[in-house]
């Protein structure tokens, strides 16, 4: 009877061993790519499913996945914790719509991701409070610190152009 060594190191052993190993490799790959999301990309992906899923709907009941219990918002007229978002969402009137669809009905024009912020920048036309025929552009700005895929902090601000 042949006896063959499980320690051989022929090259016809070695050039399969590494072709099965390729293979192997090579197959895990779009696994590998499929669902990543680097720190940022991921941070950045926690605020928009926020306001696609709790803030246009004003979905006050999926709050607590998005919002750490220790929430501080640094606007001086909100209170802190998760409670002071649904306080907000109340405020904000109904949804324009029911639909929760894959993209935002009123997207920001700029999201910048760095470390733990993410930072939204809205740019909507208003009244030229010196000429109620024109408009000028107004800017709101959103900051969220994330935190273990939560909204732990909060700060805002808005500027119009002159």
């Amino acid at each position: 009877m042949l006896e063959v060594n499980p320690y051989s190191t022929s090259p016809h052993r070695r050039l399969t061993t590494r072709l099965g190993l390729a293979i192997v490799v090579l197959a895990a790959c779009p696994l590998l790519g499929q669902g990543y999301l680097s720190a940022l990309e991921s941070n950045k992906k926690v605020v928009f499913d926020f306001y696609r899923l709790v803030v246009e709907p004003r979905n006050a009941d999926l709050i607590e996945l998005y919002v750490s219990p220790e929430f501080l918002n640094h606007d001086p007229s909100e209170q802190k914790g998760p409670e002071s978002i649904a306080k907000m969402l109340k405020a904000m009137g109904p949804a324009a719509s029911d639909d929760v669809g894959s993209a935002l009905r009123n997207p920001p024009a700029y999201i910048m991701a760095e470390g733990d912020l993410v930072t939204w920048l809205f740019k909507y036309p208003v009244p030229d409070p010196k000429d109620k025929s024109k408009t000028v552009e107004q800017f709101t700005l959103e900051v969220y610190r994330i935190k273990d895929r939560k909204i732990v902090e909060h700060w805002k601000g808005a500027a119009g152009l002159p």
